[in-house]
């Protein structure tokens, strides 16, 4: 087990190195044909991407909002259809009794915002 931890390095008792002093800035010429080499293949990527077709992934992702759009609108439905097809039963009926109504409403509400607040 002792032998798991083993890393290959033991304590010492003498002092750090010292750090070199840097003596001065280093700097380095670089050719001028390396520079234009460099900058061409950078057009020639920048070139590439700008012909890119993306319009199959920009309809693909277009296709995927417009489904997860469809799908939320459809369980906003389901939730306020029932309220309103029981609302019209028994037109010739002038009152609606209705107890606790705030608790259900609220609680159909937060569903209802869960699908439709998207950064909520």
């Amino acid at each position: 087990m002792a032998d798991d931890f083993d890393f290959g390095f033991t304590a010492v008792d003498d002092a750090p190195l010292q750090p070199l002093e840097p003596s001065g800035p280093v700097t380095a010429e670089i050719p001028e044909e390396f520079k234009d080499s460099v900058m061409q293949k950078l057009y020639d990527i920048e070139a590439r991407i700008l012909e890119m077709d993306n319009t199959g992934m920009i309809s693909e992702h277009k296709n995927l909002v417009e489904g997860d759009v469809a799908q939320k609108l459809r369980d906003v439905e389901d939730m306020i259809l029932p309220l309103l097809i029981n609302l019209k039963k028994n037109p010739e009926k002038e009152y609606i009794h209705w107890p606790n109504r705030t608790a259900i409403i609220d609680k159909q509400i937060e569903k209802i915002r869960a699908i439709t607040r998207y950064y909520d």
